[in-house]
């Protein structure tokens, strides 16, 4: 006779849909009694179980949180935000796993040592060499430390998150296809927007808002549309699905194109690197050089009737040419340059303490005799200039271990008989656009942003990934 259990998922999945259409019908009847805000209770009831449940899932949204502009529904305000209810809730549950596991092994890692590091210099600068308080007081401005020290902090306290919670290939493919998914969206609407007429500048292509909120900014654009195009080329190289490339190859010519419509010299700059470093990559193998000579045609041939007279007249206008002199762009060129001087000046005279974190501005308002703000647009010069040389050099240390990890990493992966084998093009991708991160880091503010953090904690996870897992294989054989 036949028993009750093999009934039981049915009746689960009737509970299941009797469940949801309860919370719809609430939903619905309480969005039109109420409004749109009855909502958040519901999203956030939502959001403690996935952290809680799976929370790689969590560190996805966390992810987001950096990299997304929320609708102002969903914002929060003052310290009552989506980022921060997420770090509370990561805090909790990496307490737990802490108590459970007894294993601080994160804490033995060089990547998080220099973050502390690096934040510790950021402290300790703005407390003992902050631009003076009277000054600032007199003019009507205020110190940015606080608040921008806390979003450094938050995107430290992301790293350790992810390291922890990030565990498996799977976890590693997920994170990584988001990001890589949010670049390949950020870039395209930037592209729609400068042939629709819209873009800034004259038509420079940025992201539309609420996507990648740092690619509002055209250069951020052209590196973001870089990355995603390394990112999906090493897919295409590792994915032998029939008719895969015919997606892949016109999303990646309009990641080129984007980078072109961006009008961004940096950009174009960052495209030839990507390029030679892919190519060097792969041992400049006959195919991928005329696979990329191929692309070069279309991109001449198909593209550049698309970009304007006025954008190819900027991005080709690069220092040391005539053009950049007199040419469409020689401002930008112009100002940037001064700008270099004048933190140069600042480094003259702090050299070890920097001014602190977020105190860029202020300090060049006050040293200027233009009174001008712009920020230095390198990543170098504003770690020295706010941080001091400590700081720059932990930086630079990040950087090179970061590295190491990748290559680490590589070494395994590339081995057609380890385990991991399918996370090759993933390292593949980290690298090179590692690469480009630290060549845009010339020309831009980036190492504040999550994009570096993302990397930094890839690099732990895939390290620790692949050593365990060659460990467990010296064990077995």
């Amino acid at each position: 006779m036949l028993s009750s259990p093999p009934r039981q998922p049915a009746a689960q999945g009737l509970g299941a849909t009797f469940a949801l259409l309860l919370v719809a019908g609430f939903v619905g009847v309480g969005t039109a009694a109420v409004g749109p805000l009855v909502i958040l209770p519901i999203l956030g009831g939502a959001l403690v179980a996935l952290v809680v449940t799976r929370p790689e899932y969590g560190i996805a949204v966390f992810l987001s949180t950096f990299l997304m502009t929320y609708p102002r529904a969903l914002q929060g305000s003052g310290l009552l935000t989506p980022n921060n209810v997420l770090g509370g809730l990561f805090l909790l549950l990496l307490t737990y796993k802490l108590y459970r596991e007894e294993d601080w092994w994160f804490l033995s890692s060089r990547e998080v040592q220099l973050l502390a590091f690096i934040s510790v210099a950021y402290y300790l600068s703005g407390r003992l060499n902050a631009p003076d308080a009277t000054k600032m007081s007199l003019l009507g401005l205020g110190a940015g430390q606080t608040e921008n020290l806390r979003n450094f902090v938050s995107r430290v306290a992301f790293v350790v998150f992810f390291i922890n919670f990030i565990r498996t290939p799977e976890h590693v493919r997920m994170i990584f296809v988001l990001a890589l998914a949010f670049m390949v969206v950020s870039a395209f609407t930037g592209m729609q927007g400068a042939l629709t007429g819209g873009g800034l500048y004259g038509g420079r292509a940025a992201a539309a808002q609420g996507v990648i909120q740092a690619a509002y900014n055209p250069n951020r654009l052209a590196m973001f549309s870089i990355l995603a195009l390394a990112g999906l080329w090493y897919l295409m190289q590792s994915l032998r699905v029939p008719g895969f490339r015919l997606f892949i190859i016109p999303t990646l010519i309009g990641l080129a194109l984007t980078v072109l419509l961006t009008a961004s010299r940096s950009g174009l700059l960052g495209l030839a690197v990507a390029v030679g470093a892919i190519v060097v990559d792969q041992r400049a193998r006959i195919g991928t050089i005329v696979n990329f000579v191929f692309a070069g045609v279309l991109l001449v041939v198909f593209m550049l009737p698309f970009v304007p007279q006025r954008t190819l007249e900027r991005i080709t206008n690069l220092p040391g040419t005539e053009a950049a002199q007199v040419g469409e762009g020689a401002g930008s060129l112009e100002r940037r340059q001064y700008t270099w001087e004048v933190a140069l000046e600042l480094v003259r005279e702090s050299p070890l303490l920097g001014v602190g974190i977020g105190n860029w501005e202020v300090a060049r308002f006050l040293k200027d005799p233009a009174r001008s703000t712009g920020a230095p647009h390198s990543s170098y010069l504003l770690a020295l200039v706010e941080g001091g040389l400590f700081c720059l050099l932990g930086f630079l240390a990040l950087l090179w271990s970061t590295w190491r990890n990748f290559r680490e990493v590589e070494a395994y992966v590339v081995d057609p008989g380890f385990p991991l084998r399918d996370l090759a093009w993933i390292v593949k991708s980290c690298k090179i656009s590692f690469v480009v991160l630290v060549f845009f880091s010339l020309f831009a503010d980036l190492w504040q942003m999550v994009i570096l953090f993302w990397l930094v904690g890839l690099g732990i996870v895939m390290r620790r990934l692949v050593e365990q897992t060659a460990l467990q294989e010296a064990l077995e054989g």
